[in-house]
């Protein structure tokens, strides 16, 4: 083909197509998702409008190659017979068009290219922490991916874009082949990127129809990715054309010219790369071998043997012992609920099944868990650090009011870690598959069934907690509230008809809320001090009482004895200063006798320190009395010597004093001169028959 400016404006001309053709693919996927509500036709217009840079580059390029190429063409004919008159001036200054097309060549395409890479890793990028506030609890702005209503409008939109592109790109790939327009191979590249992103979402709006809206997310997750990869791709075209040796004569590939999109623009080169690499890895041409061009031959009763075989497989569904499973034909159940075994059900995809582990413990977190595994748990922990998500408190009770008028009580709040645990009933299968899906809500990484069985778990805790007083909750119910939670969960849920044996209601943690737990921690400190000082008065007591009584099983007996005998002494006390009759006061006094002696009675029985006591008493009641009554014999014995001789009797008791102290009080001898004492002693004789020592007191020593 001969080249001239003729064929780039050719090329021209078709590169502009392409850039109207990409500007309204853009501008029609970008309206249609706002308009119609399509979050994956909106991502996919994000690439078109990308790919109206590299159309635009193409305009670009092979203008200025037609320029070039119509310059050479003025100059040939301006220099007519004397070529030498060009030499007069530079060639910079006679060929500003081919000037031109190098600087493209070697600051505009690969600014353009690294232009197109930066604007889809950026675009990329947002989309995936858009897509990545679908699954963060803390969402502010309330992040959702629409799914239009018009699903046959946007599968027919997204085929007929996908088609355009396709058959456009095929046509600008077989241009692509002539050396001269071999740059359109760039555009060729991203308009089948174009139909690869329309093909998948055809997919996913395909499996729309069978109510499956989850193929549709992954392919919002994957139009980001693949963006990025073209955009690496792109990189790395832009590095090795750093490296890559300049030969004189070949325009140079831009960056943006992707070898791997090519391939899709272009399945036959495909299919002969793919023989080539066959023939390689055998050694030999093994493509052009009769078993090679059988295998070729047969391969479509091999795929339809393949498929039948497949399909006769599908039928078939085993049960697991563990398990139970239900058919399903367009998505609504047909026929009972199969037992474990062989289950046979039309191929798919007219009917598929479900397979449900019934025996499988599940567990759900009804208000909060931990970010990590903890062994021990305080009140006092700050459960906003510790907690994946915010605790929110529970209402109870104060106890000063009726649970039934809340607005005249006092609430109190308690933060409660509570976790359910439950399986699918055994006859519940078919009430749980209709109670929910498994489709998983977004934010809350829960299914919705699970959304379902926590919301009306959450509701019976609320009703429950708000029955129940603080003292209750924290206190001397702490240990039923389990099984009275399983119990009222269980039947809140069987009046849904959820299909769940509720196996229990574990409270891990019931604490009171906020900067409370800390008050409550020295209230119990506090409780337990007195209930330690009061369990060691009583030990005190009753070791007091049993040394008292003696017999620690007569305690309360003698005890209630001892306050009867008290009882009736005041009563008797008080009829005395009432000025009660006498018979009043006789009936009263004997009343108190007996009750006296009934205790004194039991007090003996037991033989502890208080009947020793009693006993010391009356042995001491005796003595004394004894000793009283020898005192008064005494004196009346020295009274009848007193009387018969009173002066006699005065100089013995003098004597007897004497007799008794002064042995006892020291003594001095003073020396006295003999002559100067006179001593006048009178010696008489006192009659044998008078004694008067059994009248008289004998001192200490028996004198």
């Amino acid at each position: 083909m001969r080249v001239d400016h003729h064929a780039c404006q050719r090329a021209t001309n078709t590169a502009v197509t392409g850039l109207i053709i990409q500007i309204a693919i853009a501008i029609t996927l970008l309206v249609f998702g706002l308009v119609a509500g399509s979050t994956a036709f909106v991502f996919a217009s994000f690439f078109a409008w990308v790919s109206t840079i590299v159309w635009l580059g193409l305009i670009i390029l092979f203008y200025q190659q037609k320029m070039q190429l119509l310059e050479v063409l003025e100059e040939s004919e301006l220099s007519g017979g004397d070529p030498s008159a060009f030499f007069e001036t530079s060639a910079n200054a006679i060929r500003p068009a081919a000037n031109r097309l190098q600087l493209l060549y070697k600051w505009v395409m690969p600014g353009l290219s690294l232009f197109a890479a930066a604007a889809l890793i950026v675009i990329a990028i947002t989309l995936i922490n858009f897509l990545r506030n679908l699954e963060h609890q803390d969402d502010i702005l309330q992040t959702f991916i629409s799914q239009t209503s018009h699903i046959g409008w946007a599968l027919a939109t997204s085929m007929a874009f996908a088609l355009v592109n396709f058959i456009f790109s095929r046509f600008v790939a077989g241009m692509a082949n002539i050396p001269a327009w071999s740059n359109l191979r760039g555009g060729s590249a991203w308009m089948v990127g174009n139909a690869i992103i329309l093909l998948v979402i055809s997919a996913g709006l395909f499996f729309r129809f069978f109510e499956n809206d989850e193929v549709l997310l992954a392919v919002c997750w994957g139009i980001p990715i693949f963006m990025l990869a073209v955009a690496a791709e792109v990189c790395v075209n832009f590095v090795l054309n750093l490296y890559r040796p300049r030969i004189h004569g070949e325009s140079p590939r831009p960056a943006f010219d992707s070898k791997t999109l090519s391939l899709f623009a272009s399945p036959d080169s495909l299919v002969r790369s793919l023989n080539e690499a066959i023939n390689y890895q055998f050694g030999f041409d093994i493509t052009s071998s009769w078993g090679y061009q059988l295998l070729i031959r047969s391969a479509i009763w091999l795929f339809s043997l393949g498929a039948v075989v497949l399909l006769a497989m599908s039928a078939l569904v085993v049960v697991e012992p563990t398990e139970q499973a239900v058919r399903l034909r367009q998505g609504k159940i047909i026929g009972d609920v199969q037992r474990p075994g062989l289950m046979f059900k039309l191929p798919w995809p007219l009917e598929s099944s479900i397979e449900t582990d019934i025996t499988r413990v599940r567990d759900l977190q009804l208000t909060f868990k931990w970010k990590e595994k903890r062994n021990v748990i305080l009140w006092t922990d700050d459960l906003f650090k510790m907690a994946v998500v915010k605790p929110k408190p529970f209402i109870v009770n104060d106890g000063e009011g009726n649970s039934a008028e809340l607005d005249n009580d006092l609430l109190a709040l308690v933060d409660i870690r509570a976790v359910l645990q439950y399986r699918i009933a055994q006859d519940g299968l078919l009430n749980w598959l209709h109670f929910g899906s498994d489709d998983v809500e977004r934010r809350s990484r829960l299914t919705y069934r699970e959304m379902a069985i926590k919301a009306i778990s959450q509701k019976a805790l609320t009703g429950f907690f708000q029955q129940l007083e603080l003292d209750d909750v924290i206190g001397s119910q702490r240990g039923n509230l389990s099984k009275m939670a399983t119990a009222l969960v269980q039947a809140s849920l069987d009046e849904q008809h959820a299909g769940i044996q509720v196996l229990s209601v574990d409270l891990p943690m019931v604490a009171p809320a906020g900067t409370a737990a800390g008050s409550f921690e020295e209230l119990s400190v506090a409780m337990q001090g007195e209930m330690r000082l009061r369990s060691a008065a009583n030990g005190q007591a009753e070791s007091l009482l049993t040394h008292v009584v003696g017999d620690a099983s007569l305690v309360d007996s003698v005890v209630d004895a001892v306050h009867a005998f008290n009882d009736a002494r005041v009563a008797w006390d008080a009829l005395r200063r009432a000025d009660g009759t006498e018979e009043k006061i006789a009936l009263a006094n004997k009343e108190m006798l007996a009750l006296q002696q009934e205790a004194i009675k039991l007090i003996k029985d037991g033989n502890g320190s208080a009947a020793a006591t009693i006993r010391s008493a009356r042995v001491e009641r005796w003595t004394t009395l004894m000793d009283t009554w020898s005192s008064a014999s005494r004196v009346s014995g020295q009274m009848a010597a007193y009387r018969a001789a009173p002066e006699l009797y005065m100089q013995r008791m003098y004597m007897s004093v004497l007799a008794r102290r002064l042995p006892a009080i020291r003594k001095y001898v003073i020396g006295i001169d003999p002559n100067r004492v006179q001593l006048d002693v009178e010696l008489r004789s006192i009659n044998p028959l008078l004694n008067f020592a059994d009248s008289l007191e004998s001192d200490e020593e028996g004198n």
